[in-house]
């Protein structure tokens, strides 16, 4: 798999598929993974966090549209920089994500905001 097919894997895993551990098998064995939404209360460190994040996220009517994604590839690791919208509200991303022993490229970070449109 390439950077962005891991990356649209995970929206589908979770929003489509509803498959929580699908999901979780898409993330690093690192124990600092991170998720963090645009809400306040979208902070999650950890496995178990991502987890129970990721369990209220499956219930949810999401729906994600990407009308921008930028990839820079570092060799083991790699970003992506999303824009477009949530629920049609605009929304960024900066997916950081990484290969290791089985040079399957896993999520390590999930950064998500709601950018004012002031």
């Amino acid at each position: 798999m390439e950077p962005l097919d891991t990356f649209h894997a995970l929206f589908d895993s979770i929003l489509v598929q509803r498959d929580v551990d699908a999901f979780m098998k898409l993330w690093a064995v690192d124990a600092d993974v991170t998720m963090w939404g645009s809400d306040l209360a979208e902070r999650a460190v950890g496995h178990d966090q991502i987890r129970a994040l990721a369990e209220g996220i499956a219930r949810a009517q999401i729906t994600f549209t990407w009308d921008e994604l930028r990839v820079h590839d570092a060799g083991d690791s790699a970003w992506i920089n999303a824009a477009g919208s949530v629920n049609g509200t605009p929304y960024r991303l900066t997916a950081i994500l990484v290969r290791r022993r089985a040079r399957e490229w896993r999520w390590h970070t999930f950064n998500g905001s709601v950018p004012d449109q002031g």
